[in-house]
C-alpha cells in the first residue's frame, strides 16, 4: 500500500511538472517572437524622429518601451480630416511573461489595447462615441492616424507597411496585447485566411501547439474583441 501510494504521488508530481512546462511554452512570448519587436530605419517626416521599440524581461513580466513614432511613411498631420499632430510618446507597458486565460473575458478599454512589433499601439475598433472607427474615420496609406493626444495608432490591420500577408503562408507575430498574448496576422497555420467567424469572442484561437493567439482579420472587430487574459489597470 505504501509503495503504491508513493508511486501515485510520483506520477502526479511528474504530470504536474509536464503541465507546468507545457503551460510556460503555451502562454509566454518566445524569444523569437520578442526578437520581432524592432523598427526599420526611417525618419518620420512630421516629427523628424526615428521610431524605437524594445522589450526587456524580468521575473514575471515583460516591459515594452516605445517612443510611438512610426517607422514607415505617414500622412501629413494635421490635415483637413485629421486635425491632430504626431507627438513623440514615452510608452512603457508591462504584461505577464506567462499570461493565463481568465475565467471571464474583459472588455477593451479606450486607447491602446496592444502594441505592434514596430512599437505603435493597436486601438479597439470603436470611436469615442461607439461607432466603427474603420468605417467612420480617415487613415493614411499605412492604415494609421494620430489621436488628440498625438498618439499615432492603428484600428485595423496595418499590413501595408508593418508586415506582409502572403496568401497560403502562415502568419507570424505582428504585436502583443496588453494581457500578454501574442497577436498574429490573418493567415492560419493551414494556410487559410481567417475571418472573425473562425475566432472566439476575443478574436483569437488556440493553435495546434496549444498556444493562444489573437489574429487580425479584414472584418470587424479587426484586431481584438476583448481581452482573453488577465489584465492590470
Amino acid at each position: 500500500m505504501i509503495l503504491k501510494k508513493y508511486r501515485t504521488m510520483i506520477i502526479i508530481y511528474v504530470i504536474s511538472l509536464i503541465v507546468g512546462l507545457f503551460a510556460g511554452k503555451v502562454h509566454g512570448l518566445t524569444t523569437n517572437e520578442i526578437n520581432q519587436f524592432v523598427t526599420k530605419t526611417h525618419i518620420e517626416h512630421n516629427t523628424g524622429l526615428q521610431g524605437t521599440v524594445s522589450i526587456t524581461s524580468r521575473r514575471r513580466v515583460h516591459t515594452l518601451v516605445s517612443n510611438g513614432i512610426p517607422d514607415h511613411e505617414t500622412g501629413t498631420y494635421p490635415s483637413q480630416h485629421t486635425p491632430n499632430s504626431i507627438i513623440e510618446q514615452d510608452y512603457s507597458y508591462q504584461f505577464p511573461r506567462n499570461p493565463i486565460v481568465a475565467s471571464e473575458s474583459t472588455a477593451l478599454n479606450q486607447g491602446p489595447v496592444g502594441i505592434s512589433i514596430n512599437g505603435i499601439p493597436f486601438y479597439n475598433p470603436w470611436t469615442n462615441d461607439g461607432q466603427n472607427a474603420v468605417l467612420g474615420e480617415r487613415f493614411d496609406d499605412c492604415d494609421g492616424h494620430p489621436d488628440k493626444r498625438g498618439r499615432y495608432h492603428y484600428h485595423k490591420m496595418p499590413s501595408s507597411c508593418v508586415f506582409t500577408v502572403e496568401e497560403g503562408v502562415a502568419s507570424t507575430i505582428i504585436g502583443v496585447a496588453l494581457d500578454g498574448f501574442p497577436i498574429y496576422g490573418p493567415i492560419d497555420e493551414d494556410g487559410s485566411r481567417l475571418r472573425t467567424s473562425d475566432l472566439d469572442e476575443c478574436h483569437g484561437k488556440h493553435g495546434t501547439d496549444g498556444k493562444y493567439r489573437y489574429h487580425v482579420t479584414d472584418d470587424f472587430p479587426y484586431i481584438l474583441g476583448c481581452y482573453k487574459g488577465e489584465v492590470g489597470n
